[in-house]
């Protein structure tokens, strides 16, 4: 009898317990997918800031792209840095080669003229490096920031620049479209892109965007300041400028196109990268986060820190619910987990396979990208991210 009793206290115990992880878990997952769209859409409404836009104002910019082993691209790329629409003696633009093993150094060299420059780095020490060293030697006010694989509108400068006649405004973002192709991959970056836009202008609504597209960003140059070499200058750049009480925002009509990986492995590869160097980051700039604005520590938390450790409450969910089959209530939400699992799985199977069907696109990349950042956490703990990193040949 004693035993028994035993045994029903722990079996109860363990129910409880199930059950309180699995609603909180619920919960937080909730507050991470839906809650934060729904708190920062509020924000937005009643928080609203504003700028006055000059069309007329044209500072000096200098628009730098780093490249290693872009050969495949970096032709286009200078075309397209011709055919932009901006006065041409306030523009400057430099190629960075990284000590490229291809033809990239001998195309851009070719290729050089008027207000196109090249900058060789050697030997390589990665992106983050070659724009330290380059950035504080830029002419004019603002820098812009691209990629090689980066194709912008005529307009694009002139659309980005036009913000900062506000002394208020510290960086301005442009917008990324995709140019996809029929694979699970691409249509689930596209979805995770739209979702993001969503956030980016009700963030910017609050002049506190918090991630930019790091292929089209411009800063004001004094605000520059350099990056660790295995850091992501696209988060610390932000993350410091809105520190100084600047304010940063989204500008949906400055255009850049680029490819979008093709294959699960490269964007795996990808996120794998963005999440380590993230978390790194944030760790390191613990201090200059908490010293910005309740808001901008809020979307920092919900939109990044949690996204990132997703896995966590994700896993738990599903093992808690295993305890809970008892209620009809709890079943089907074990079954409807099994089915999302399952096609995720059937996703990957028809990826490799060179077949596309829609349907398992969403539960595909979600558990993608969720595995990406469980890995990426691993790579940080164990000091596995790089500050020299390969492009994604999809991409190219």
């Amino acid at each position: 009898m004693f035993t028994f009793a035993i045994n029903w206290y722990n079996a109860e115990r363990r129910y409880i317990l199930a059950k309180f992880f699995f609603w909180l878990t619920l919960i937080i997952l909730f507050c991470i997918y839906l809650g934060y769209p729904l708190l920062i859409s509020i924000l937005a409404v009643f928080f609203r800031e504003s700028h006055k836009i000059d069309e007329d104002y044209l500072p000096e910019v200098t628009l730098l792209v780093p490249a290693y082993n872009e050969a495949d691209v970096i032709a286009d790329k200078i075309a397209n840095i011709f055919n932009l629409d901006y006065p041409k003696g306030k523009f400057n633009a430099v190629i960075l080669v990284d000590q490229s093993t291809d033809r990239t150094e001998e195309i851009v060299r070719s290729l050089v003229k008027d207000n196109l420059s090249m900058w060789v780095q050697s030997p390589r020490q990665g992106k983050t490096a070659a724009l330290n060293y380059f950035a504080a030697k830029a002419k004019g006010e603002i820098i812009i920031f691209s990629d090689a694989n980066s194709m912008y509108q005529p307009d694009a400068i002139g659309k980005l620049v036009r913000h900062f006649k506000n002394q208020s405004i510290g960086l301005v973002c442009g917008d990324l479209k995709f140019i996809t192709s029929d694979t699970l991959v691409s249509l689930g970056e596209s979805f995770y892109w739209s979702y993001e836009k969503f956030l980016k202008k009700k963030e910017s609504a609050l002049h506190q965007l918090l991630v930019v597209n790091g292929s089209i960003y411009a800063i004001r140059k004094k605000l520059f300041s350099s990056v660790a070499f295995d850091l992501a200058d696209d988060f610390v750049l932000p993350m410091r400028i809105s520190a100084a009480g600047y304010g940063l925002i989204y500008e949906p009509e400055a255009i850049n196109r680029e490819k979008v990986s093709t294959t699960a492995r490269d964007q795996f590869q990808r996120k794998v990268r963005i999440t380590a160097q993230g978390i790194k980051a944030s760790f390191s700039m613990l201090g200059v986060i908490f010293k910005s604005s309740a808001v901008r520590i809020m979307e920092f938390f919900m939109h990044k820190f949690l996204r990132w450790f997703a896995f966590v409450p994700i896993i738990l969910m599903f093992i808690a619910n295993c305890f809970l089959l008892d209620l009809i209530l709890y079943r089907i939400i074990f079954l409807l987990q099994v089915i999302f699992y399952f096609f995720a799985l059937l996703g990957y199977i028809f990826q490799r396979n060179g077949r596309y069907v829609k349907i398992f696109f969403v539960p595909f990349y979600f558990t993608l990208v969720n595995f990406a950042c469980f890995r990426g956490f691993l790579d940080f703990l164990f000091s596995k991210n790089k500050a020299m990193w390969e492009k994604a040949g999809s991409t190219r």
